[in-house]
């Protein structure tokens, strides 16, 4: 089958959706698939890519807020000259803005069948839009609902969207299936950790407001500072405010709380495995693509109650969903000082992350996509 895969976000980006894209992609080809990624043009003839990923060449570039960003040129010829030369079986779209809306109206022209993963409650990121905020949501949120209604197929990574959707009277067909691990995370569980003077408390995120950090730093600032240490691992514009937070405002010691910033690959995969409890206060992700990877490696996950969580975390199985600063400082605690609990969350958390495989996640994809063509 020939795919074509359409987003605005790719390397150098990192997160949720560029690790969704990866995975899936990584496993088509496995199987035999013919797939190009139509994707922006950030860091010209810097970027290292195969030959399947085609950039739209960009007008402008320039970094905000310590990411890239670009401005494509003419991007409607260049991808309907992508899709003229590959003549997919398949568009897959992964946001319902910018690249993705010319390669829904071409795809459309052409009667080739569109699929689009909604991978975010759009609106909910209204605030990076320096205008009138309950305007733009409005807008922002009419506008996403009318894309869903012109695409063939809805991929909801939980069922948290899928029931919003429904909500918002979609009739468009929904499919839940949650995004899968990259291949490296998986069978990396060091099973016999040594034990240290710590218990390691761990966070991988990006660094901005809408992930609520300080939460979690105002819970390490209550304890024991001996015996227990946060490192929160990432990037994003909001480090510095979330250093000056953690250092000065709560007075933590480094010996508290450690940032690591882009560690490469190889690291982040240690610090997984190493760690024994995975924190994690955002509400606004709409699945848990990084608790499944904490999970990957052994980490149970203690979570604040939000719609990426509850399709993944089992109450008291492979971790906790907590409603308040005092409910998750008490699950802190109840684990550190349980060892029987503690083994039964790693080996809990290791069978959930093994049904985010890419070979399970990307045939139910790919079945999808042969009802429509």
């Amino acid at each position: 089958m020939k795919i074509a895969h359409i987003t605005n976000n790719y390397t150098p980006y990192s997160g949720g959706v560029v690790s969704s894209i990866r995975a899936f992609s990584r496993q088509f080809l496995k199987n035999g698939h013919d797939l190009r990624i139509i994707t922006l043009d950030f860091l010209g003839s810097q970027h290292e890519d195969p030959e399947y990923v085609l950039r739209v060449p960009s007008l402008v570039r320039f970094d905000r807020n310590n990411n890239k960003m670009a401005v494509p040129w003419r991007a409607g010829r260049v991808i309907e000259r992508f899709l003229d030369d590959f003549n997919p079986d398949v568009v897959h779209l992964h946001h319902p803005f910018l690249l993705c809306q010319k390669g829904l109206k071409i795809a459309r022209k052409r009667k080739i069948p569109v699929v689009f993963t909604y991978h975010s409650i759009y609106e909910r990121y209204a605030h990076y839009v320096p205008f009138y905020q309950p305007l733009v949501q409005y807008a922002v949120k009419r506008k996403v609902l009318r894309f869903c209604g012109t695409v063939d197929h809805i991929i909801a990574p939980s069922t948290f969207i899928q029931h919003y959707l429904l909500s918002q009277g979609i009739k468009t067909p929904i499919s839940v299936i949650p995004s899968p691990l990259q291949d490296m995370f998986l069978g990396n569980v060091v099973i016999n950790r040594s034990k240290t003077e710590k218990f390691r408390l761990l966070l991988v995120s990006r660094l901005v407001k809408e992930k609520s950090i300080e939460y979690l730093l105002e819970i390490v600032s209550k304890l024991p500072p001996e015996r227990f240490l946060f490192t929160i691992v990432g990037y994003g514009a909001h480090e510095a405010e979330l250093r000056y937070y953690a250092y000065k405002t709560l007075k933590l010691k480094d010996s508290q709380v450690q940032f690591v910033i882009k560690p490469p690959k190889e690291q982040l995969l240690k610090y997984y495995c190493e760690a024994d409890l995975f924190l994690f206060s955002s509400t606004s992700d709409t699945q848990g693509l990084v608790l499944a990877e904490a999970m990957a490696g052994g980490t149970p996950v203690v979570a604040v109650d939000g719609p990426g969580q509850r399709d993944i975390i089992k109450q008291g199985e492979n971790g906790f969903i907590v409603d308040s600063q005092k409910e998750m400082l008490q699950k802190i605690k109840q684990i550190a000082d349980n060892d029987d609990l503690f083994a039964k969350l790693r080996k809990c958390s290791i069978a959930t992350a093994n049904t985010y495989s890419p070979q399970q996640r990307t045939k139910q994809v790919v079945q999808i996509y042969e009802k429509l063509t």
